[in-house]
């Protein structure tokens, strides 16, 4: 089973948002990208979960996982 993931997205024409993959946290909105990254690395190595960071067209950018597993992936 894979683990938690903490996702950081832009809602189109609003704010950056970051959300666990399970859905099971609320959302939580920021003003700009730097402001929800931050957060959701902070609450990724909290939860030893994943951080996938979006572009702004929604694809994947970047990932991190801080998780138990030695894989640790960057794009």
């Amino acid at each position: 089973m894979p683990g938690k993931s903490i996702h950081v997205v832009r809602l189109e024409g609003l704010q950056w948002v970051v959300e666990a993959r399970d859905g099971a946290d609320a959302r939580q909105f920021f003003p700009n990208r730097t402001e929800a990254i931050a957060a959701a690395t902070a609450k990724a190595q909290e939860e030893k979960a994943d951080l996938i960071i979006h572009t702004r067209d929604g694809r994947i950018g970047r990932r991190k996982t801080f998780s138990n597993d030695s894989r640790n992936i960057k794009r």
